[in-house]
């Protein structure tokens, strides 16, 4: 179970969000939604344990997220920025996660669902940003982690990509997962709670 209780975001003297909670079962997806500056990437930040709440707890299986190597072992974030090794090729990006949970023979798996076998001995660095936003989503396939935090996981990526991602963040659901997602175009054909952040403004 996910709970996050009285959440607050301060930053200098802007209060970002306030009073937000909210908490997950097993087998649930919520979607963050607000426009640019409602603190969808604060709050998938502070539910990472990146950043601090100014206010609140946030609690993984009823323990405090902070200090939890419990939390942070099943735990997978994916955020603004892809986050890949330039200088490594695409095998190599995705394989560094595969030996964190030791799941290598997962990788063909990965390299086939986003298309990425023809680019496997590519240096990301030659990779549109598109295709390397597949290449950070490919973790997802080798380290299926019980929670993911996802902030605008469709970013760069064409149509097809989308749809790829959307099934993959479903099928995580279906198989027990924790789903958090911030996005201003994802919906889900499985059922979904939905934060608007706008509602937690002061």
């Amino acid at each position: 179970m996910f709970t996050c209780e009285n959440i607050a975001c301060i930053r200098g003297n802007a209060t970002i969000f306030k009073e937000l909670g909210f908490c997950l079962q097993p087998e649930s997806l919520l979607l963050l939604k607000g426009p640019n500056g409602s603190g969808k990437t604060s709050l998938i930040r502070i539910l990472a344990g990146l950043m601090e709440a100014s206010h609140g707890n946030i609690l993984w299986d009823g323990h405090p997220i902070s200090g939890n190597d419990a939390f942070k072992r099943e735990l997978m974030y994916i955020g603004h920025k892809s986050g890949v090794k330039p200088d490594c090729t695409v095998e190599e990006n995705i394989a560094f996660w595969a030996d964190l949970h030791d799941t290598r023979q997962l990788i063909p798996a990965a390299l086939k669902f986003f298309d990425l076998t023809t680019f496997r001995d590519v240096p990301a660095s030659q990779l549109s940003a598109g295709w390397q936003r597949r290449v950070a989503l490919a973790r997802l396939i080798v380290a299926p982690s019980k929670l993911w935090l996802l902030d605008e996981p469709t970013n760069f990526l064409d149509e097809d990509a989308v749809i790829l991602t959307a099934s993959l963040i479903e099928t995580r659901v279906r198989q027990g997962g924790v789903v958090v997602v911030a996005s201003h175009i994802m919906n889900s054909s499985i059922a979904a709670h939905t934060l608007a952040m706008q509602d937690f403004k002061p």
